[in-house]
């Protein structure tokens, strides 16, 4: 699988953008480049080209453009299209595809991630708000392994704690490619996806 890292907020404030889509993007760019202590309500309105008020109008507080950037970089809403209109219910085939998309995904962020993980004990709002992404993706991969038992696919485990080590095993990927790259292993991530996938998915069929 060729992986593309491309940083989706190294950004071009065009005037094409709402106003609240620049002061999400400024918001991103500043947090990304100083941390979030340094990305002020007023720094962050000098850049995206609009008055503070402008910001408080829109978001309420620096609280209010968090969340916004939370959902924006959701990986929940793709995981659950791709469930609703995608799955096979073939557990192998279906867990390949969520645990490619999840990768792609978070490798196209990951910058942003690092440095929410790096930011996150200094302020409980970006911990509290980074929870809740792996929580929707728990409900619905719970939601998914729930279908697969009633249909007899899956072993008679707890929903939560299958969707809580799929989601655990994906995340080691991650951490693993965005961090390391090849100075662990030289396999390919492919490799390494299928491999784990096929084993993870026969540690749940009954």
């Amino acid at each position: 699988m060729q992986v593309t890292t491309c940083i989706p907020w190294e950004l071009k404030l065009l005037s094409t953008q709402s106003t609240g889509d620049r002061i999400v993007d400024a918001a991103i760019q500043l947090i990304s480049e100083k941390g979030y202590a340094a990305a002020t309500t007023r720094s962050i309105a000098e850049l995206a080209g609009v008055n503070e008020v402008t910001v408080f109008r829109h978001f309420g507080n620096k609280h209010g453009i968090l969340q916004a950037i939370v959902r924006k970089f959701s990986y929940g809403p793709i995981l659950q299209k791709t469930i609703q209109l995608e799955v096979t219910y073939e557990l192998e085939e279906d867990l390949l595809r969520f645990a490619h998309e999840y990768l792609r995904y978070m490798l196209s962020i990951k910058d942003f991630v690092m440095i929410a993980f790096k930011e996150a004990g200094a302020f409980p709002e970006i911990d509290e708000e980074i929870a809740q992404v792996p929580r929707f993706i728990k409900g619905e991969l719970m939601a998914y392994f729930a279908e697969l038992k009633r249909r007899k696919l899956l072993a008679e485990l707890d929903e939560e704690a299958v969707a809580m080590s799929f989601i655990a095993l994906n995340f080691g990927h991650f951490i693993s490619t965005a961090k390391f790259e090849s100075k662990v292993t030289e396999k390919k991530i492919e490799e390494l996806l299928k491999t784990s996938i096929t084993i993870f998915s026969r540690g749940i069929t009954p």
